[in-house]
C-alpha cells in the first residue's frame, strides 16, 4: 500500500511540476517578447522625433535659400547656439546640412568641420537626396551608431540639399529603457569573427555566448534562463535591423524572472507536501488498516487525482478529523487550495493575455477600418475633385460660348435691321416698278389700237389698189390719204418705242415691233412719193403695189401679235411686282419681330454668361474647401504609415496613387504650377517606388501585383500629356487625358483593394 501511494505521488507530482515549468517558461518568453517589442518601439519613436525634427527644419522659411546659395556661416549663427543649449538635454547627438549626395555642408553639432564627402557610409543621407525622400532608422555614421532622421531640402521646388537629426542610441539610451521598464539590455555588433557589446547595461557579464549570438543574427530568437547569484534571470537574443531593415546586431534582454521562480518553488513546495502527506498517510494506513482506513485513503487518493485533472470542487470528508487521516486530508485540502490558486493564477493570466490579444486585435481593427475610410474618403474626395474638374472646364466653355453667341446674336439683330429696312426701299422700288408695268400696258393697248386702224388702212389701200386702173382721177386722193396713214402709223411707232424702252428689258420685243411698224410707214412713205412721181406709170407698177400691200397686211399682223403678246407679258409682270411687293413687306415684318426676338436671345445669352462665371468661382470654392480637406486625410494617412503590415502598405499605397491624380487635376484648375518636367514617372512615385521595392513573396506573387504595372504607367503617361497639352493651351485636349487617367486609375485602385482584401486579417 506504501509503495503504491509512493508511486502515485511521484507520478502525480512530476505531472503538476512539468506543467507548472511550462507556464513558466511561456510567461517568461511572452514577457521577453513583450519588452523586445517595447525597444522596437521606443526605437521608432525615436526614429519619428528625429524625422520630425528634420521635417520642421527643411519647412521653415529661408533654410532651402540659404544652403542653396552656400551660406553657412547664416545657418550657423541662426542654429548653433539653440543646437548647444538643448542637445543634452533631448539626447541629441547630431544636427547637420549636406549637399547631395552626401557633402556634409554644416554640422551644427561640431560646426568647424564641414566638406567631407560621406557617400560611402552614410546611405541614408545617399537614398534621401537621390529620392527626394524622408529616411529613418538606425545608421552608422563618423561619430558612431545613432538613430536617424533625415529630410531633404527644397528652395523654390527644387531638392538643394538634406538635413538630419540624430540621437542617441548608445548608453543614454539603454540606460533610459533599463529605467523606464526595469530590464537590462544591450547591443552587440559584429566584430571580425566575433560580437562585441557596443552599449548596454549588462557591462561585460553577457549571458549569451558566440553561437547564440550568432543565430539571432541569422533571425533566429533565442532565450534562455540562468542562475545569477541565486537570482533567475531570464535572457532574449534578438536580431535588431538598421534603416534598411537588414540585421545591424543582436539586441540581448536580461529580465528578473525570479518572481517566475518563485511561482515554481512554491508549487514545489506544495509538491513536497503532497508526496510527503502521501508518504505519511501510506505509513498510518499500514498502521490502521486493520482500523478501517481504507476509505479515507481512497478518499484522498480520489481527491488527487481530481487535482492532477483540475478538479478542485470537492470536500474531504474526514479533515475533521485529529489523527493523522485528519491532518492528512488536513494537508491534502492544504494542497487542493494551493492547486486551485495556482490553476486560478492561470486562467487569470490567460484571460489577461486573451484579453490583451483581444484588445490589439481590435484595435488593429479599428486602425485598419479608420486608415480604410481615410483612404476611401480621400478617394471619393478626389472623384469629386476630377467631375468637378470637368464641370468647370464645361462651365467656361459654356460661359465663353455664350459671351461669343451673344455677340453674333448682336451682330445679327444689325443685319436684320438692315434686311429689314433694304426689303422695305426694295418694296417701294417695287411699287414703282408696277406702276411703270401698268403704264406699259396702257400704252400697249394703245399700239394695239393703232396696229388694228393700220391694217384696216392697209386692206382699203388694197381694194383700192384694185380700183386703180378704173380710177386713176382718184389716186390723188388715195396718195393724200396713204401718206396720212403713214405719218399717223410713224407717230404711233414712235410713241411705241418710247413706251417699249419704259418698260425696260420687258419692252424689248415690243420695241422690235414698233421698229418694223416705223419701217414700214417709212415704206409707204416712200411708196406714196414714188406713186406721187410716178402716176404715170402706176398701171405697171400695180402688180408690185399689191404685193407690197399683202407684205403690209402680213407685217401689220405680226406686229399686232407682237403687241398682243407685249401687253400679257407686262400684265403678268405688274402682278408678279405686286406679289413681291406684298411679300417684301411681310418679309420686313417677320424681320422687325426676329430682330426683337433675337435681341431678347442676346440678353438672355449674356445672362447665361454670367451664371456660367459665377458658377465657376463657387465650383473653385468647393475645390479649395476639398484641398484642404485632403491635405488633413493625408496626414491622417501618413500617421498609420507605422503599422508596416501588407495591408495597411497598400491602403496607403492607394492614397499615395489619389494624392498623384489629384495633383494633375489641380495644375489644369490653374490652382499648382506643377510641369510635366516636374511630374514624377511610374518609377518615381511613392507607389512606384514601393512596388519596385517589394520583396515580401506573399506580394509579388500575387496575381494582381503583376498586372498593376500597366495601368499604373498608363495613369501616368496621361497625366503627363494632360500637362502637356494644357501647357500648349489644348485644355479640352487635357481634360479628355484626365478622364483616361482616371479610368486607368479605376483599375490600378481595383488592383490595390484585391491585394487588399487579399491581405485582410479574418474578422
Amino acid at each position: 500500500m506504501v509503495a503504491v501511494s509512493l508511486v502515485t505521488a511521484l507520478v502525480i507530482g512530476v505531472a503538476v511540476n512539468t506543467h507548472a515549468d511550462s507556464l513558466v517558461r511561456q510567461a517568461e518568453e511572452r514577457e521577453l517578447h513583450g519588452r523586445f517589442d517595447q525597444l522596437e518601439e521606443a526605437i521608432a519613436a525615436s526614429s519619428r522625433q528625429a524625422e520630425s525634427l528634420a521635417a520642421l527644419v527643411a519647412a521653415i522659411p529661408g533654410i532651402g535659400d540659404q544652403v542653396a546659395a552656400g551660406d553657412r556661416d547664416a545657418l550657423g549663427r541662426q542654429w548653433v547656439p539653440a543646437y548647444q543649449q538643448i542637445a543634452k538635454t533631448y539626447g541629441m547627438e547630431q544636427f547637420q546640412f549636406h549637399l547631395p549626395p552626401a557633402t556634409s555642408f554644416l554640422r551644427v553639432h561640431s560646426p568647424k568641420k564641414f566638406g567631407d564627402d560621406l557617400s560611402a557610409i552614410r546611405q541614408t543621407v545617399v537614398r534621401t537626396n537621390n529620392t527626394k525622400s524622408a529616411t529613418r532608422g538606425l545608421e552608422y555614421g563618423v561619430a558612431g551608431l545613432g538613430v536617424r532622421g533625415v529630410v531633404p531640402v527644397m528652395a523654390g521646388g527644387n531638392h538643394v540639399g538634406s538635413v538630419e537629426f540624430g540621437l542617441s542610441f548608445g548608453q543614454p539610451f539603454f540606460d533610459g529603457f533599463k529605467k523606464q521598464h526595469g530590464v537590462d539590455v544591450a547591443l552587440h555588433v559584429k566584430a571580425g569573427d566575433g560580437f562585441k557589446a557596443l552599449a548596454g547595461t549588462l557591462g561585460d557579464s553577457s549571458r549569451l555566448n558566440a553561437a547564440d549570438l550568432a543565430a539571432a543574427l541569422a533571425g533566429q530568437a533565442v532565450i534562455k534562463t540562468v542562475q545569477d547569484g541565486g537570482v533567475r534571470l531570464a535572457v532574449l537574443g534578438h536580431v535588431i535591423p538598421d534603416y534598411s531593415g537588414q540585421p545591424l546586431g543582436v539586441i540581448e534582454l536580461v529580465m528578473d524572472a525570479s518572481h517566475y521562480a518563485a511561482l515554481q518553488a512554491s508549487g514545489s513546495r506544495t509538491l513536497l507536501l503532497l508526496i510527503a502527506g502521501t508518504l505519511v498517510l501510506a505509513a498510518l494506513l499500514a498502521v490502521v488498516i486493520a482500523r478501517g482506513i481504507t476509505g479515507a485513503i481512497s478518499e484522498m487518493t480520489e481527491a488527487m487525482v481530481r487535482i492532477s485533472r483540475h478538479d478542485f470542487a470537492f470536500e474531504l470528508k474526514n479533515s475533521a478529523r485529529s489523527d493523522e487521516i485528519g491532518r492528512m486530508s488536513q494537508a491534502l485540502a492544504v494542497v487542493r487550495d494551493e492547486a486551485g490558486q495556482l490553476a486560478r493564477l492561470k486562467a487569470e493570466q490567460g484571460e489577461m493575455v486573451a484579453k490583451l490579444e483581444a484588445n490589439q486585435a481590435e484595435l488593429g481593427r479599428s486602425m485598419r477600418k479608420q486608415l480604410e475610410g481615410l483612404v476611401e474618403a480621400a478617394i471619393q474626395s478626389n472623384e469629386a475633385a476630377v467631375v468637378l474638374a470637368k464641370m468647370m472646364v464645361d462651365v467656361r466653355a459654356a460661359a465663353s460660348e455664350s459671351q461669343g453667341i451673344a455677340a453674333a446674336i448682336e451682330e445679327m439683330v444689325a443685319s436684320v435691321n438692315t434686311i429689314a429696312q433694304t426689303s422695305e426701299d426694295v418694296a417701294h422700288e417695287a411699287g414703282d416698278a408696277e406702276t411703270a408695268a401698268r403704264d406699259g400696258v396702257g400704252a400697249a393697248g394703245s399700239a394695239r389700237t393703232a396696229t388694228d386702224a393700220l391694217l384696216v388702212a392697209v386692206g382699203d389701200v388694197g381694194a383700192r389698189i384694185g380700183d386703180l386702173a378704173s380710177a386713176s382721177q382718184q389716186i390723188g386722193d388715195i396718195v393724200n390719204q396713204i401718206e396720212a396713214i403713214a405719218s399717223q402709223t410713224n407717230l404711233l411707232a414712235l410713241n411705241a418705242t418710247i413706251e417699249a424702252a419704259r418698260a425696260g428689258e420687258a419692252g424689248k420685243g415690243f420695241a422690235v415691233v414698233a421698229g418694223e411698224v416705223k419701217t414700214l410707214a417709212s415704206q409707204t412713205g416712200k411708196a406714196t412719193e414714188d406713186i406721187r412721181n410716178r402716176i404715170a406709170g402706176l398701171k405697171s407698177d400695180m402688180d408690185a403695189a399689191l404685193a407690197a400691200m399683202r407684205q403690209s397686211t402680213s407685217a401689220v399682223e405680226q406686229g399686232r401679235v407682237a403687241v398682243d403678246t407685249v401687253t400679257g407679258s407686262l400684265d403678268s409682270i405688274a402682278g408678279r411686282i405686286d406679289g413681291v411687293t406684298g411679300r417684301m413687306r411681310d418679309i420686313a415684318g417677320i424681320l422687325g419681330q426676329q430682330s426683337s426676338a433675337a435681341a431678347e436671345v442676346s440678353s438672355g445669352t449674356a445672362r447665361i454668361a454670367a451664371l456660367s462665371n459665377k458658377n465657376s468661382d463657387e465650383i473653385n470654392q468647393v475645390l479649395e474647401a476639398m484641398s484642404r480637406a485632403g491635405a488633413v486625410l493625408d496626414q491622417r494617412v501618413e500617421d498609420f504609415s507605422s503599422l508596416g503590415t501588407p495591408e495597411a502598405v497598400i491602403t496607403i499605397a492607394k492614397n499615395d496613387h489619389v494624392r498623384f491624380k489629384r495633383s494633375v487635376v489641380d495644375r489644369l484648375l490653374d490652382r499648382s504650377q506643377l510641369t510635366a518636367a516636374k511630374l514624377a514617372d511610374h518609377h518615381t512615385c511613392r507607389l512606384g517606388r514601393w512596388y519596385d521595392q517589394v520583396t515580401d513573396p506573399a506580394i509579388k506573387d500575387h496575381p494582381a501585383f503583376a498586372r498593376l504595372l500597366d495601368p499604373h504607367q498608363r495613369v501616368h503617361a496621361h497625366g503627363k500629356r494632360a500637362l502637356e497639352l494644357y501647357g500648349q493651351g489644348e485644355k479640352v485636349a487635357a481634360m479628355r487625358e484626365v478622364e483616361l487617367l482616371n479610368d486607368a486609375s479605376h483599375e490600378v485602385l481595383a488592383l490595390l483593394d484585391e491585394m487588399g482584401r487579399s491581405f485582410a486579417p479574418a474578422e
